[in-house]
């Protein structure tokens, strides 16, 4: 099957790219150096020149923190470039997957989340984006849509520091001896990156696909990603990274949410196990893996050079 992957060099498309390849699947690759996807021309000249079976859509501008900075540039990433991926993946016939996020369903306290149930408005303009980007995929390009909910994926590849992901954050913290920030009440359920993509491409491969807009709406077709088995506060985490970095615990402070933030995540993993999907790495493993690449960032969080190769961490 060839696959065109966007935003291929990210932290979610390095991993998926390599577990694809791994399946024998013929991995097409499209990131900035391919050009711009917002600007018109560009996802035609890319969409036409690799000919795929199945677009998996999941450049875009990530986090909620960044969201909120800035607006245009949300909107253009995350709805405009959606657009433009969406009508050339029709153009061709081609299937498309599309990454949204848990952000979509909004802050529904205890409630468990799942595909087809409700969704109340996002706290954030990023889950609110990429909810118009699912509805862009299901008016342009709706036959055999996929779209997956990612929830929590973590594991080396990721930067450290603000509006990055709290496991990467809380490692580098306590790796540097910077305080921990946990918010009274947090819980998560978090996925490691390698059965993530597992994940992904088990949906590629046998998940149930949309034949129109309506039935996409509804939920056919549509994945949560992500763990429901393994619920963890968040203090606990951030205790665990101290451990597994050497740091006092006393770096942990709790603080009270802001009004603005979902403080317990609950999404349902049925309908991807239901495939046959399991998780593999438990969150200890998952959490010590990381370290080995977190141990090695900058000062300011950024990853040095070839500082170590992901495989070496993750598979």
């Amino acid at each position: 099957m060839v696959i065109l992957v966007t935003g291929a060099g990210g932290f979610i498309g390095s991993h998926l790219c390599a577990e694809l390849e791994r399946a024998d699947h013929d991995v097409r690759r499209a990131d900035l150096e391919d050009g711009d996807l917002t600007e018109p021309g560009v996802a035609r000249r890319i969409v036409r020149d690799h000919r795929p079976d199945v677009v998996v859509h999941l450049a875009a501008q990530v986090g909620r923190l960044f969201g909120e900075d800035s607006p245009e540039w949300t909107i253009r990433e995350n709805a405009l470039m959606t657009t433009w991926v969406a009508r050339e993946a029709a153009a061709i016939g081609a299937r498309v997957m599309y990454a949204s996020t848990s952000e979509v369903y909004g802050d529904q306290g205890a409630t468990l989340c799942y595909e087809g149930g409700p969704i109340v408005l996002s706290h954030n303009l990023y889950g609110v984006s990429k909810l118009w980007g699912e509805q862009a995929f299901q008016l342009y390009a709706p036959d055999g849509l996929q779209i997956i909910r990612l929830s929590m994926p973590y594991g080396p590849g990721l930067p450290a520091g603000r509006g990055r992901a709290a496991i990467i954050n809380f490692l580098w913290q306590a790796n540097t001896g910077q305080p921990l920030t946990v918010h009274r009440g947090a819980a998560r359920c978090w996925c490691f990156v390698a059965d993530t993509a597992r994940g992904i491409r088990m949906i590629i491969e046998k998940g149930e696909q949309a034949r129109s807009g309506q039935e996409s709406a509804s939920g056919v077709g549509v994945y949560n990603v992500g763990r429901d088995d393994n619920e963890i506060s968040m203090f606990e985490v951030a205790e665990t990274a101290c451990e597994i970095a050497g740091a006092p615990t006393h770096l942990v402070e709790l603080l009270d949410a802001p009004s603005n933030q979902t403080v317990v995540k609950r999404l349902s993993s049925a309908k991807l196990q239901a495939l046959g999907w399991r998780p593999e790495v438990e969150l200890r493993e998952g959490m010590e893996r990381t370290f080995e690449v977190v141990r090695l960032l900058d000062a300011d969080g950024s990853p040095p050079p070839k500082a170590m190769p992901l495989e070496a961490a993750v598979f």
